[in-house]
């Protein structure tokens, strides 16, 4: 929760420009993709001490509004990884710091390439699953109760 109020109180404070919004982003991604892997230790974890709750987890991330909150999953994980790539280049060669606003345009782009396909790809699939299942049985959030005893 503090690395959350860091990361507001900061992003008020500074008026930076491609710097401080890449920050922003960068530690947006980070929190994301945190949440994301306590998410997914949970969920796994269930898979051995509890099989029923693991089998509903699965069905709930097939549900519609979840399995899109993937792209964002897949584009928080993309960000934060060519981001990371920068700040580390920039780090080892600190006189390359004066090239901050086109490297930042650089992983943006780079960022948009590889998300693209990716996204059409995944929502390609979303839409090709719910076609088979139908749009009723597509958007009933599955039952807890139907898994569970």
């Amino acid at each position: 929760m503090s690395s959350l109020i860091l990361t507001i109180r900061e992003s008020v404070r500074y008026r930076g420009k491609s710097g401080h919004y890449s920050w922003i982003a960068h530690r947006v991604s980070g929190l994301a993709i945190l949440a994301f892997l306590v998410l997914h230790v949970w969920d796994t974890a269930n898979a051995h001490f509890y099989p029923e709750l693991y089998a509903w987890s699965i069905a709930v991330f097939k549900y519609p509004v979840i399995a899109v909150s993937e792209l964002g999953v897949m584009a928080a994980v993309l960000y934060h990884a060519f981001n990371g790539i920068r700040i580390t280049i920039l780090d080892f060669k600190p006189e390359w710091w004066m090239y901050q606003k086109k490297s930042a345009t650089i992983v943006w782009v780079l960022f948009a390439v590889v998300f693209v396909p990716i996204a059409i790809y995944m929502l390609f699939e979303f839409f090709s699953r719910c076609s088979e299942l139908g749009a009723a049985a597509c958007w009933a959030f599955p039952r807890l109760s139907d898994y569970i005893g």
